[in-house]
């Protein structure tokens, strides 16, 4: 009975004879692939839209501030000191969640120098901030504490109503999306799809109204009237992002 040299017999055979041996693996049976590797790639198709509405700005953020100098660190941080604490025991009786709420802001001191490069004495700033949907007693009360006047007001939306206008737009965004991967599909020629992943993305935009930096004789002359603040709009957008498998 004769026994079939199996593929590594004969390459070893070939070797010693010194006959050349790639012919010989060639001529090997080949590694079956697995079925996964002879399937057809998915065809996927990344597409995005969205939806937008503008909303009434509701939340008013003002922020107010002094500015002190002095010789001594130490001096100018006590004016800056003094100067809050008796803008809070004004404010903070007043404050009421939602409606106006006060906070500090920044607070620092740092050397002042001379044109010879030499520190010959400290400045100091500090902030109290005003914020929330009453905006009349929010101007109103910025006309009463002392030195200090205001640097900052910017308009925004209030978490309530930037939630109210993602829920309003949403369904919209979304209906855009199946719209648009429905068209998608048909434009490339296949029958269905099959949604593969999505991300939902929520942003606003709104401008605030920003003061140009006041000079120390000014921040210590309290304003006269009421700061007029006017709201704008805030610009809400819902993003849908994703992918589709074409079918």
């Amino acid at each position: 009975m004769t026994t079939k040299p199996t593929p590594a017999l004969a390459l070893a055979c070939m070797m010693a004879l010194g006959l050349p041996w790639g012919s010989a693996l060639a001529q090997s049976p080949s590694t079956t692939l697995p079925p996964a590797a002879y399937a057809a790639p998915h065809q996927v198709l990344h597409l995005s839209a969205s939806a937008h509405t503008e909303v009434a700005q509701d939340w008013l953020v003002m922020t107010l501030a002094v500015q002190k100098e002095g010789l001594q660190a130490p001096a100018v941080q006590k004016q800056l000191n003094a100067v809050l604490s008796a803008a809070l025991a004004v404010a903070t009786p007043l404050a009421k969640p939602g409606a106006m709420e006060v906070s500090t802001g920044e607070m620092n001191v740092s050397p002042r120098y001379g044109r010879d490069g030499k520190v010959n004495g400290w400045v100091g700033s500090a902030q109290l901030v005003l914020q929330g949907r009453d905006a009349e007693q929010i101007t109103t009360l910025a006309t009463r504490v002392q030195d200090l006047t205001v640097a900052h007001i910017d308009w925004r939306l209030s978490p309530e109503q930037k939630s109210a206008a993602e829920s309003r737009i949403q369904a919209e965004a979304v209906a855009r999306f199946q719209s648009k991967a429905q068209a998608l599909t048909q434009q490339f020629g296949f029958a269905a799809y099959t949604l593969r992943e999505v991300r939902v993305s929520a942003q606003d935009a709104g401008e605030g109204v920003v003061l140009p930096r006041m000079s120390m004789v000014q921040m210590e002359a309290p304003s006269p009237s009421p700061v007029p603040a006017v709201a704008g709009k805030s610009r809400v957008v819902v993003n849908i992002s994703g992918s589709i498998v074409l079918r």
